[in-house]
């Protein structure tokens, strides 16, 4: 699937769209045979758009309601099913995950995220509560970003408890990982609403972490609407967490992801851009057209990826904003288009803060 001795963004422009067109077109083909109802919405696609090669701009791709609305498999084999976080209609959409194409996330998941925080396994903090992965057949959004970077844990450690339906800091169980950690780095996850809410209590408390090893990094993903509504911007956000630990505020890493694209997180660089790995690829169209927009302007985000083989989601248009800032060329060293998040569309149903409607 991925050439393994090739970074995930370090393929010029034209070797990428010529590794993507193969890909893409490999796998339109494979659940247009798989899938009775993707083949339908394919050819009406092309059709109606007078392409006939598949390329990653002439890619079909599926809105992610329709993943709320039907079962939308390729595969008879046994699934995971995915969910997304219920939306104001209660429903989430549903993505079918099999053995292989798990196996395909793992390692594209593995790739990208070592690009940003390194290959060595270490103890991993979790901000959230155990039961949160223990999902059986199907894991929600909030299981699928922890378990997104369980390949580079030595450890697991759960900080969290519920009291009274609320989230709060377990703070014997922190005591007992920081004891366990010791003076090694370590990673941390946190829905991004849920790590600042944990951090505003431990600062609160008067909890004193000490020095953290400066190489230790916070990741986190989902659920900017509520902190946004603190009047907390990134920057604050990011000073927030890192200065209890004594680190820079580039130990803490925004990463953007969807639960209908699982295995491709898109972490914030150092220039403060997202990128796409040679495997995958972002497109912004027009909100009014869907057009393809050009760099600069804002639309809405289509994501695109080799990975899955069970369900015919490796292109998607998503209900988020974002908008493309470099075709090639960012400051951080890596190749590919750069892109910003610029958050949800009007008038779309709220999706990921409800993960954390307790608070």
């Amino acid at each position: 699937m991925f050439l393994k001795d090739t970074a995930p963004f370090s393929l010029p422009l034209a070797e990428k769209t010529a590794y993507l067109d193969a890909a893409l077109s490999g796998l339109v083909e494979h659940h247009r045979r798989h899938c009775a109802a993707y083949a339908r919405i394919a050819y009406d696609w092309r059709s109606s758009k007078g392409a006939h090669e598949t390329t990653v701009n002439a890619c079909p791709f599926l809105p992610v309601s329709l993943f709320k609305q039907y079962d939308l498999k390729s595969t008879d084999e046994e699934t995971t099913v995915l969910n997304s976080s219920a939306t104001t209609s209660s429903v989430a959409s549903r993505i079918y995950a099999d053995k292989a194409t798990k196996k395909r996330q793992a390692l594209s998941a593995n790739k990208i995220l070592a690009d940003f925080v390194g290959q060595e396994k270490r103890d991993y903090i979790v901000f959230d509560l155990e039961e949160t992965v223990r999902g059986g057949a199907g894991l929600g959004a909030r299981a699928a970003a922890i378990l997104s970077l369980a390949h580079m844990a030595r450890e697991f450690h759960f900080v969290m408890r519920e009291v009274g339906g609320q989230l709060v800091v377990d703070h014997d169980a922190l005591g007992r990982a920081m004891e366990s950690i010791g003076d090694r780095p370590f990673i941390a996850y946190g829905f991004t609403y849920i790590l600042y809410q944990a951090h505003r209590e431990l600062r609160q408390s008067g909890f004193d972490a000490g020095a953290a090893h400066p190489d230790s990094r916070f990741l986190h993903s989902g659920g900017w609407k509520k902190v946004l509504s603190l009047a907390v911007d990134k920057p604050t956000f990011n000073h927030e967490i890192a200065s209890l630990w004594d680190l820079a505020p580039s130990a803490v890493i925004d990463f953007y992801g969807v639960i209908e694209q699982t295995g491709v997180p898109y972490p914030d660089c150092s220039a403060g851009f997202k990128h796409a790995p040679y495997w995958a690829d972002v497109i912004i169209r027009k909100n009014d057209s869907l057009e393809i927009a050009e760099a600069g302007q804002t639309g809405l985000i289509q994501l695109l990826n080799c990975l899955p083989l069970s369900a015919p989601n490796h292109s998607v248009l998503t209900e988020d904003l974002g908008r493309i800032e470099l075709d090639d060329g960012c400051s951080c060293g890596r190749r590919g288009k750069a892109f910003t998040f610029q958050g949800r569309a009007p008038r779309s149903e709220t999706r990921g803060c409800s993960d954390v409607a307790r608070y």
